[in-house]
């Protein structure tokens, strides 16, 4: 009858090594839980973080592009006020000056080009 109890004894032994494998099989399911939850969390907050940042980023270009197409349209109306304020006979003069400059046959007259 020993060889009975000896046999009882490696099954109750095989029994607690069943139990203890499944108490840590669900302990490592649960870890597994827990880390894929604070890792989805994680990837949720840098998620958010970068959306905030690229929305940042967007806001950023758009004020600095008003900011420098207002620049540009300053410019162009200053530059647009002080032409009109020219008189015609300026304009004739500046006109003329440059005419004169492209004319064939003048003193401006490029010496390799034959005219």
């Amino acid at each position: 009858m020993m060889e009975d109890d000896i046999l009882s004894k490696i099954v109750e032994v095989e029994k607690e090594i069943q139990e203890r494998l499944e108490i840590e099989k669900n302990k490592a399911h649960e870890w597994l839980e827990k880390v894929k939850k604070d890792a989805e969390k994680e990837l949720m907050t840098v998620e958010k973080e970068l959306n905030e940042s690229l929305n940042q980023a967007l806001r950023d270009a758009k004020q600095h592009a008003e900011k420098k197409a207002s620049e540009i349209l300053l410019d162009a109306q200053t530059k647009a006020e002080r032409l009109e304020k020219l008189s015609d006979e300026i304009l004739k003069t500046v006109i003329l000056k440059h005419i004169i400059r492209i004319l064939p046959g003048k003193q401006y007259d490029s010496q390799d080009v034959k005219g």
